[in-house]
């Protein structure tokens, strides 16, 4: 398996499917070790900015007449990259940060108890969620299994429109896509900006189809020695 473009996606898409995108948000500024807010409100880079707004103007490609929804963690760099995939997407209900429909949930859908989820951020993020990936469990964190299936029913239960985007972190994103597309991942080689899931799914929700987009490059960032997917 591996990150497919929205225009490979969207070939597979049947005429009475909808269309559900998970993404990573946009380049982001630096985040400091000692941000007390782990990042909550750290926006996105000017080249960020134009990574979100490149984006929607690939979607507007393929989703002539179709209607929008934008969804976001309620982080500021995740809300930036919504609004400014939908500007490009000329959904003029969603192209303004305050326009976005947040959920809590996306800013750390995994987590199930924090202190141990704050010791695995300050001990080394990455390496915890390849961890919690293999062995499908991690303290603080609900197993994989039990919150990759509420994920995708969070996902399909606010998924109305003909296009659906949902803006959330890599943290959340890597699992997921682990689950039900089995892509590999490491602290060496994990998931770029704007990339993500994209389910296509039928209007009653009885099929369903989940495959890795990716907006820029491969789908992944490489760190060091690349490991073979």
């Amino acid at each position: 398996m591996r990150f497919f473009s929205i225009s490979e996606i969207l070939r597979e898409k049947h005429s009475d499917e909808k269309v559900t995108l998970l993404l990573r948000h946009a380049e982001r500024r630096h985040i400091l070790p000692t941000d007390k807010n782990y990042g909550a409100k750290v926006p996105l880079t000017e080249v960020g900015k134009n990574q979100a707004l490149g984006a929607g103007k690939e979607i507007f490609q393929y989703s002539f007449g179709a209607s929008f929804f934008f969804g976001a963690s309620p982080v500021l760099r995740c809300r930036q990259t919504a609004a400014l995939i939908a500007e490009g997407c000329g959904a003029i209900n969603f192209n303004a940060v305050e326009k976005i429909k947040v959920f809590d949930r996306l800013a750390e859908f995994y987590v199930n108890e924090n202190v141990d989820y704050e010791k695995h951020l300050k001990e080394g993020f990455y390496p915890a969620i390849c961890r919690f990936i293999q062995d499908e469990k991690l303290s603080g964190f609900l197993p994989l299994e039990t919150g990759s299936k509420e994920f995708l029913k969070l996902l399909l239960e606010n998924s109305f429109a003909d296009f659906n985007v949902f803006i959330s972190h890599d943290a959340w994103i890597v699992p997921f896509l682990a689950f039900y597309t089995h892509l590999q991942f490491s602290p060496q080689n994990w998931m770029n900006f704007l990339s993500g899931a994209a389910i296509l799914f039928s209007a009653d929700r009885k099929s369903l189809r989940i495959y890795p987009v990716k907006f820029l490059g491969d789908g992944y960032l490489h760190f060091g020695e690349e490991i073979p997917r």
